[in-house]
């Protein structure tokens, strides 16, 4: 039996370990990860460590990700689950080009200029290319997929006040034979340690690898649920940013304003909004102190009331606290006449 105890904690231990390797999905930080490369099945992608609760709000960030494929052949996709990318102080624009220099220009405008963006990359790292055009404002944006083992990630922060906040996933993908791979119901291929992770990211794009149904056969509900169902049809729009938006208080009014759920309050000392468990705690201390209250209101009136309508409430029963203001009848206190 001593035994038996001593080897308890290195099994609970081993045991431990193998239910976190069960999921291959990762999680990590933007902000944590600059200049990095990271490699692997599945990865849970925020912007910086109180995402969903404070934006990230240095300046002049130039951060880069590079986001590697598990094995020789697949390809690297992103969805975002959460998106908020903008600068309430724009950076100071650059003077006009002549029409001389335009006409002679073929750099596409930037649609994010002068504010904060989000640009992914093609590979390899070593010579990068953008894919698809820079990405700002509160709408989420649509799947990103590589052609390539490698798909770069980079926010840039411009501007006196940015604000940004985003969470998202990547996953490492294949077409065509799936081999040891989860086929999902669109016909891509997954790894089969992101099938049923215990985040329910739905790394198909279709949800099949988090289905209760077959092949999947998920059981229990995961731990964060995904904020987006099936990512292959069209992407419900909250809110754009038009070009419009020139003054940083009709910016800051459109942001407060928009519906987005679990929206990320101001850095300057606001608080999120109430969740559930809080307004249960709010409501148990007002019945404690609605009780306390009533409490304090019988004791008062049997002490105050007359003698007789106290003295009866406390022979009745009803209050039994009302004996201790007033005696019985027929009986005289010490000293009394």
């Amino acid at each position: 039996m001593e035994v038996c105890l001593g080897q308890l904690p290195q099994r609970l231990l081993l045991l431990g370990a193998a239910a976190l390797a069960v999921s291959a999905l990762e999680t990590a930080d933007l902000v944590d990860l600059c200049g990095q490369t990271w490699q692997g099945a599945g990865l849970l992608l925020r912007s910086h460590s109180a995402s969903r609760r404070f934006y990230f709000v240095a300046p002049d960030t130039d951060c880069w990700l590079w986001m590697g494929a598990a094995a020789a052949g697949d390809r690297i996709r992103f969805q975002f689950r959460f998106f908020l990318v903008y600068s309430l102080a724009a950076a100071a624009r650059a003077p006009p080009a002549s029409p001389a220099s335009n006409a002679s220009s073929t750099a596409p405008a930037d649609p994010c200029a002068p504010g904060s963006y989000l640009q992914f990359y093609e590979g390899p790292p070593g010579a990068p290319r953008p894919l698809g055009a820079p990405l700002c404002g509160l709408t989420i944006p649509a799947a990103v997929a590589s052609s390539g083992p490698f798909l770069g990630l980079r926010l840039l922060t411009r501007g006196r006040q940015p604000r940004v906040d985003f969470v998202g996933d990547a996953t490492s993908f294949r077409l065509g034979a799936c081999g040891a791979y989860f086929r999902c119901r669109n016909g891509r291929c997954v790894p089969p340690s992101l099938v049923c992770d215990r985040w329910g990211v739905d790394n198909c794009g279709d949800g099949s690898d988090q289905a209760s149904w077959p092949p999947a056969n998920c059981r229990g509900p995961p731990l964060v649920p995904s904020r987006a169902g099936g990512t292959d049809g069209p992407v419900s729009k909250t809110l754009t940013l038009p070009s419009a938006f020139s003054s940083a208080e009709t910016l800051q009014m459109a942001a407060q304003r928009t519906p987005i759920t679990g929206w990320a309050p101001e850095q300057q000392g606001t608080t999120a909004p109430l969740g559930g468990s809080r307004l249960r705690g709010v409501a148990l201390v007002c019945s404690l102190v609605l009780a306390s209250a009533g409490l304090l209101v019988g004791l008062l009136w049997c002490c105050c009331s007359s003698h007789w309508r106290a003295w009866w409430a406390g022979a009745q029963g009803l209050c039994p606290g009302c004996t201790i203001c007033y005696t019985c009848p027929g009986q005289v206190a010490p000293g009394g006449l």
